[in-house]
C-alpha cells in the first residue's frame, strides 16, 4: 500500500507541475467549458424532471425509471469502455517499462493504474452523472445528506466496472497467451456483450419494456410496472435505489449504499489478487510478443510512386493498427444500427404523417450531434497521432496544408458513409416525407463538412504528441474545446433549420402561409455559420503547423 500511494503522490505532483506549467488563458478556457457542459447538463435534466414532475400519478414514476435506465446504460457503457483502455493502461504504456523496473510490487503498480483507467473511461460518465444525481435531487427536494452520499456513490459504481474489465482482460491472457491486442480486446468485449444479452433475455428487465397506452387501464397497468423493481442484482438499481431512499433519508438508501460499497470494494479485491499471480506474466507474455513481430514487406511500397495514396494508406493503416479505434468505431456502428431498427417499433400515434415529420427531425437532429460526438473521439486525435513521425513529415516535400487535405477528405469519407448511411436507414424506418428524403442528406453532408473541419482544426491546434492513447487526447483541454465547439454548432444549426422546418409543418399540414422572409434569413445565417465552420479552424490549423517548431 506504501508503494501505491508514493506513485499516486508522483502522479498528483505531475498533475500539479502541469497546472503550474499550463498556459493561464488554455487553463481558464479548460474550466469554463467544463463549468458551460456542467451547467448545460443540469439545466438539461433539471428542465425534463421539473416537468415529469408536473405530470400526476406517473411523473414521479417516469422519473425514478429514467434515472434506473440511465445508470443501466451507463453500466454497460463503462464495461465496454474500460475493456477497451485497460490494454492501453496495462500494457501498452511506456511509463510501464520504468515502473517495473524498480522495485515495487505489481500490485502496487496495478493498484495505480486500475485508477488511472478507471478516470479516464469514466470520465464522460461523470460529466453526465454528476449533473444528473444533482437535478434529481433539487427537483426532488431532497435531504440534505444525499448530494455527498450521492456523489461517492457515483465514484464507488464506477470502480466496480474499471476492475472488472481487468479481470476479464488478465484472464484472456492467461488463458490465450499468443493472442494479439486487438483479439484479447474483442473476445473480452464479446464475452461482456454475451452476459449482457443473457440478462436482457433471460430476466427481461421491466425498465427496458415499451408500453402503449390506449386506456386507463394500460395507463394503471403502466403505473404499475414502473414502480416495480427490475434486476435487483444489478449494480444499476443499486444505484437508483440509494438515491431513491437518500432523498427522503430512508433506511433503504443507506442499505444500498452499502451493498454497493461491499461489492465494489469485493471486486477490486478479487481484481488485486487475480493481478497478483498474472499481470506481471501477462506484461512480459506481452512485450514478448510485441518484440517479436515477423518482418514483413510493407503495403506501402507498392505506393511509393503516388505520395498522395501512400499517405492515405499511412493513415488507414494506422486507424486498423489501433485497437481501441476500430473497436470503438465497431461499437458505435453497431449502436446506431440498433438505434435506426428501434425507430421501425414507433408507437401508434407517431405515424401520422405530420408526427412523422417531427420524429424525422428529431432524428436528424440526434444524429448531428452523434456525429459530433464520435469527430471529437476519431477525428480529433488524428494529427496527435502522428507522434514522433511528425518532424519527418515536417521535413517531408509534404506540406502541411497537403496533410490536412488529405487527412480532411479521409475522415470526411468516413464520416459521410456512416452518419449519411444511418440517415437513410431511420428515415425509410420512419417513413419520411419523400420531399425531406432528399434534403435532408444534402444538409447532413455540409453538417457532416463542418464537423470534420472543425476537430481536425482544433486537434492540429492543440496536439498532444507524447500521448498514445486516443480517449486521452480526446479527453484532453483541447478534445473539451473541440466538443463545446462541435456542439455548439449543431445546436445553433438545429435552432436555424428549425425555422424552416416549422414554416414547411404548418403550410402542409396547418394550411397556413410560411414565413418567406424568416426561412431565407435562417437559411442564410445557417450557409454563412456552415462556411465560417469549413474554412476557418482549417486555416487557422495549418498556420500553426507551419509555425510549429518541430
Amino acid at each position: 500500500m506504501r508503494e501505491f500511494l508514493l506513485i499516486a503522490k508522483f502522479r498528483l505532483i505531475i498533475i500539479r507541475n502541469s497546472l503550474a506549467q499550463a498556459d493561464a488563458l488554455r487553463l481558464l478556457s479548460f474550466l469554463f467549458v467544463i463549468s458551460c457542459f456542467l451547467g448545460g447538463s443540469y439545466y438539461l435534466f433539471s428542465s425534463v424532471f421539473k416537468y415529469l414532475m408536473t405530470i400526476e400519478l406517473i411523473g414521479q414514476a417516469i422519473m425514478d425509471r429514467t434515472l434506473e435506465m440511465a445508470f443501466f446504460v451507463f453500466l454497460i457503457m463503462l464495461l465496454f469502455s474500460n475493456i477497451i483502455t485497460s490494454f492501453s493502461t496495462f500494457f501498452n504504456n511506456r511509463e510501464l517499462d520504468f515502473l517495473f523496473s524498480l522495485p515495487i510490487k505489481p500490485t502496487s503498480i496495478y493498484l495505480a493504474k486500475l485508477f488511472e483507467n478507471a478516470l479516464y473511461a469514466s470520465l464522460a460518465t461523470m460529466v453526465l452523472g454528476l449533473p444528473l444525481v444533482v437535478a434529481y435531487g433539487v427537483c426532488s427536494k431532497a435531504a440534505l445528506v444525499y448530494y455527498p452520499l450521492s456523489v461517492i456513490s457515483i465514484f464507488i459504481y464506477i470502480a466496480m466496472p474499471a476492475a472488472v474489465a481487468s479481470i476479464v482482460i488478465f484472464i484472456t491472457l492467461a488463458v490465450f497467451p499468443q493472442l494479439r491486442p486487438r483479439n484479447v480486446i474483442m473476445l473480452s468485449m464479446i464475452f461482456i456483450a454475451i452476459q449482457t444479452f443473457m440478462y436482457l433475455k433471460i430476466n427481461n428487465p421491466a425498465l427496458l419494456k415499451i408500453f402503449e397506452t390506449q386506456n386507463e387501464r394500460d395507463l394503471l397497468l403502466f403505473v404499475a410496472n414502473l414502480t416495480t423493481v427490475s434486476g435487483v442484482y444489478i449494480p444499476s438499481t443499486w444505484l437508483s435505489n440509494i438515491l431513491r431512499g437518500l432523498k427522503c433519508a430512508a433506511p433503504d438508501g443507506f442499505f444500498y449504499f452499502a451493498l454497493l460499497l461491499f461489492v465494489s470494494l469485493s471486486s477490486i479485491i478479487i481484481a488485486f489478487f487475480v493481478a497478483r499471480f498474472i499481470y506481471h506474466q501477462s506484461w512480459l507474455t506481452v512485450g514478448d510478443h510485441q518484440g517479436k513481430k515477423d518482418r514483413i514487406r510493407s503495403i506501402l511500397s507498392s505506393h511509393q510512386e503516388k505520395s498522395t495514396r501512400a499517405f492515405l494508406y499511412k493513415d488507414i493503416l494506422l486507424f486498423t493498427r489501433e485497437p481501441t479505434q476500430w473497436v470503438q468505431l465497431f461499437i458505435f456502428i453497431i449502436l446506431l444500427i440498433i438505434y435506426a431498427f428501434s425507430l421501425s417499433r414507433t408507437p401508434l400515434y407517431f405515424n401520422l404523417p405530420f408526427w412523422r415529420t417531427i420524429v424525422s427531425f428529431a432524428n436528424f437532429a440526434y444524429i448531428s450531434f452523434v456525429l459530433a460526438t464520435l469527430g471529437v473521439r476519431f477525428i480529433f486525435p488524428a494529427i496527435s497521432l502522428e507522434h514522433d513521425g511528425m518532424w519527418l513529415l515536417a521535413a517531408s516535400p509534404f506540406s502541411f496544408k497537403r496533410i490536412i487535405r488529405i487527412k480532411y477528405f479521409f475522415n470526411l469519407l468516413v464520416a459521410v458513409v456512416i452518419i449519411e448511411g444511418l440517415l437513410v436507414l431511420s428515415n425509410i424506418f420512419i417513413k419520411t416525407d419523400s420531399s425531406l428524403y432528399f434534403i435532408m442528406p444534402v444538409i447532413e453532408l455540409f453538417v457532416a463538412a463542418s464537423l470534420v473541419s472543425i476537430n481536425l482544426g482544433l486537434g492540429s491546434q492543440f496536439p498532444q504528441f507524447n500521448e498514445d492513447n486516443p480517449s486521452r487526447i480526446a479527453a484532453g483541454t483541447g478534445g473539451i474545446i473541440a466538443a463545446l465547439v462541435s456542439m455548439s454548432y449543431v445546436g445553433l444549426s438545429i435552432v436555424l433549420l428549425a425555422t424552416p422546418a416549422y414554416n414547411y409543418l404548418v403550410s402542409r399540414y396547418l394550411n397556413r402561409a410560411p414565413n418567406y422572409l424568416l426561412i431565407f434569413f435562417s437559411v442564410g445565417v445557417f450557409i454563412v455559420l456552415t462556411i465560417l465552420a469549413l474554412s476557418m479552424p482549417l486555416r487557422i490549423a495549418i498556420r500553426k503547423l507551419e509555425q510549429r517548431d518541430f
